[in-house]
This record gives structure tokens, sequence and C-alpha cells, in this order.
């Protein structure tokens, strides 16, 4: 239980800790999640910790089965290597305003220079994750890298 806890993809996804730790594809090693204390209270059995994270339906394992990353809501685009002292109006904007892209319902700054970007729907996460493929965005002056788990 407390293994899911620790591990529960919202405490993955917003723990400033844990996404300091994020790869480029936001997965964590778990030999991190291990060296919790509330996790070594339970056991230090790597193969244990696994196990429980892969019964998760909160976390997503990778496939060398050595790290783990939270299962994003299907609504939510994430925007790397956006500076810290942008704004969620600035990152907004660049959803709302145009007309070609589904405006988004919420930004949210992950730390570690990403952003969370919510939507509606799935149908406008993945038509706002097309347009800005297909069509790349700049803030700053840097290329906006857009990801998503809507594979």
């Amino acid at each position: 239980a407390v293994v899911s806890t620790q591990s529960t993809g919202e405490n993955l996804a917003t723990d400033q800790y844990l996404v300091s730790q994020m790869d480029g594809d936001q997965f964590v090693p778990i030999w991190t999640v291990a060296n919790f204390n509330a996790v070594k209270k339970l056991t230090t059995d790597i193969q244990i910790i696994k196990e429980a994270l892969h019964s998760s339906t909160e976390v997503q394992i990778d496939s060398t089965g050595s790290k783990v990353r939270p299962v994003i809501k299907r609504r939510t685009l994430i925007l790397r290597d956006i500076s810290e002292h942008a704004t969620a109006q600035e990152i907004a904007a660049l959803f709302n305003d145009s007309p070609e892209c589904p405006p988004c319902v919420e930004c949210t700054f992950a730390h570690n220079n990403s952003w969370f970007v919510e939507f509606r729907t799935e149908h406008e996460a993945l038509r706002a994750y097309s347009y800005f493929r297909e069509h790349p965005h700049y803030f700053h002056g840097d290329l906006i890298k857009v990801i998503t788990s809507l594979i």
C-alpha cells in the first residue's frame, strides 16, 4: 500500500523531488521510489517493490523494468524545456489563441521546466498534440517540445 501511495501517478507527477529525478520521458528509476523511508520500512526487496508497482494502474514500468513513470491523464499534454518564469496565462495562450487548436482548460507548472496542459477530452488533447507536431511553435525563441501518453 505504501509503495502504491509513494508512486501513484499524482505523486510522481507532482512531488518536486521525484519530478527533478525524471528523465526526458518522465521515468524515474525504481530505486528512487525504493529509497523512500516509508517504502524501506515495508521492504527493501526490489522484486517486491517492482511487483507492487507493476500491479498499479497509476504508473507505468519501462521495458527494462528499471524505471517507472506516472500514467498521465489522457487529456494531458506535457510541454518540456519551458522556462520556469513562464506564466500559466502565457502557456494557455499558446493553445487558446489559435483557431486551429482546441483550447486548454488548465496549465500547471510541473517543475524541471515542464508544464502539464489539460484539455476537456482525450480527442481535444490529441488534436492539440497533432497541431503542435505539424506546426512547430516557439516560446521565447525556443522550440516547444510536446509529449503525450496518447499512444
